[in-house]
């Protein structure tokens, strides 16, 4: 018997009634719509030398095809949420990926440095789409005890684009006639295929669940006895603190309704729906979560778009595909933030619920940020070792390590962020991805629009120890959160 949260109803369009193999996938190929966004976004940053020659640009004016991609990813959000909530979340994914795809193909044949910025915004507001609706269909498909690693993945893939795009165009720019231009193909190849996956494998998954009516004190319980939904084809839950119990049949959606284009919702003003997250800004949870993604993302993506230059440049000597190497150290880090992210913050919390059941009545999303005590640690010690090991350029080695500490930070924290804001303020959980998603974009375009400046001029060592100084002060916010909200007995919405 198991008690889990949400409880699935017994409408035939609960996504949660969905086999747990569909469940997943829809995660999966949704989530790699934003590794192919994000991979296109940063692949190019390993051409920028090349970017300079061909179309006669200084080093920051190059960089323009990065900064403002990344700014059109932060104000793509204010669109697309709401038409995934006007016209269903397949239909909005759907149509930004065959977006993406006409826009990479634009980038490809494009002749003007003009005209590559033009075709790099729209890359950034096509795939702005996933940053919010996929963290919205986790929620919409998993269990709250699977969140953690089902935001794992999405957090990983969407991080994981910006690691393996430059790693492979750095092989692609070197050794392949069109340089550049072969890695923007390669991305239009994957958005296809993207495209063809959700096509079949994404079901519309936007579902107005009633509301609960449940002892939350026995879910709390029994919250870790919770297991996978999956292989059998019936499944029992506990609806209420009564001894009545009710099966629930698993239910694979025909063909028909996974082919669906559009879920059309009537009574849903559109353009009202585009201002309305606005109101959650005073949620000091949203405006955390916003800080801390922003910076903590920022470390990591000024390397990126300054790596070329430093490790091209004497004593190195990188060639481009070296420099694209030196995301191995980058995915190292992604992939350890992924077991501690989702695996370990989920097992930390199955403790937590386990040593508090006797105590609290509900289980609380402030539980969640216990477990990013490790982000407070690895991720500034990764900025201290970059400030030192690029600014007296020492043994490349080192910024391999310190660039995996910063990725690690990159994923592992905002990982944390989103999972406990979507759980804090679950029933406006769409609401607060958009604002962290444009305004944590809009934090780092700030660092990222300045950053070549700032370095050829201050040097490594005063970017990195600010950033640093940042990402203490923004993830030690986390401890009032955590202080305030458990004091005042803050229930999960």
């Amino acid at each position: 018997m198991k008690y889990l949260h949400p409880t699935p109803t017994d409408y035939p369009r609960d996504p949660l009634r969905w086999p747990f193999w569909l469940r997943c996938t829809a995660v999966v190929v949704t989530s790699l719509a934003n590794f192919v966004g994000n991979m296109a976004g940063a692949g190019i940053s390993v051409a920028i030398p090349v970017l300079m020659q061909e179309f006669h640009k200084s080093q920051s004016d190059a960089t323009q095809v990065l900064t403002f991609n990344f700014l059109f990813l932060g104000i793509g959000n204010i669109f697309w949420v709401p038409v995934a909530m006007k016209f269903g979340k397949r239909a909005s994914m759907l149509c930004s990926m065959a977006m993406l795809a006409g826009m990479l193909a634009w980038a490809a044949a494009a002749q003007t440095f003009n005209s590559l910025v033009a075709a790099r915004c729209l890359i950034g507001f096509a795939a702005a789409a996933g940053e919010s609706i996929v963290p919205d269909i986790v929620a919409d498909t998993s269990f709250t005890h699977q969140r953690g690693a089902m935001m794992a993945i999405y957090v990983v893939l969407i991080s994981g684009g910006s690691a393996i795009g430059p790693l492979i165009s750095g092989f692609m720019v070197s050794n392949t006639s069109d340089t550049w231009r072969s890695s923007v193909l390669l991305c239009f190849g994957m958005a296809i295929l993207d495209l063809v996956l959700m096509f079949f494998f994404y079901p519309e998954s936007n579902f107005d669940r009633p509301q609960e009516s449940f002892d939350q004190s026995q879910m709390l319980q029994e919250f870790h006895r919770s297991a996978k939904i999956g292989n059998t084809q019936t499944e029992e839950f506990v609806e209420d603190s009564s001894s009545t119990s009710t099966t629930y049949t698993i239910r694979t959606p025909p063909m028909s309704e996974i082919l669906r284009p559009v879920s059309y919702n009537s009574d849903l003003n559109f353009f009202l729906a585009m201002f309305e997250p606005l109101k959650l800004l005073t949620h000091p949870s949203v405006v955390w979560a916003i800080f801390a993604y922003g910076i903590c993302l920022s470390p990591q993506v000024i390397l990126i778009f300054t790596m070329s230059p430093l490790l091209e440049a004497p004593p190195y000597l990188f060639n481009t595909s070296d420099v694209g190497l030196m995301q191995i150290a980058a995915i190292v880090g992604f992939i350890l933030a992924f077991c501690g992210g989702g695996m370990l913050s989920d097992f930390i919390n199955g403790i937590i619920v386990r040593r508090t059941a006797s105590r609290f009545t509900v289980f609380r999303a402030e539980h969640r940020l216990i477990s990013i005590i490790p982000g407070m640690l690895i991720g500034p010690a990764g900025c201290i070792l970059l400030a030192f090991a690029c600014g007296h350029q020492m043994h490349w080695s080192a910024i391999a390590v310190g660039f995996g500490l910063v990725s690690f930070g990159t994923v592992y924290t905002p990982n944390i962020a989103i999972t406990y804001v979507t759980q804090r303020h679950q029933r406006d959980a769409a609401k607060c991805l958009v604002l962290i998603n444009v305004f944590k974009n809009l934090v780092a375009f700030v660092f990222l629009y300045v950053a070549v400046d700032w370095v050829n001029k201050n040097g490594y060592v005063q970017v990195y120890m600010i950033m640093f100084m940042l990402n203490i002060l923004v993830l030690g916010c986390a401890l009032p959160l955590y202080y305030f909200g458990m004091r005042n007995q803050v229930e999960v919405l």
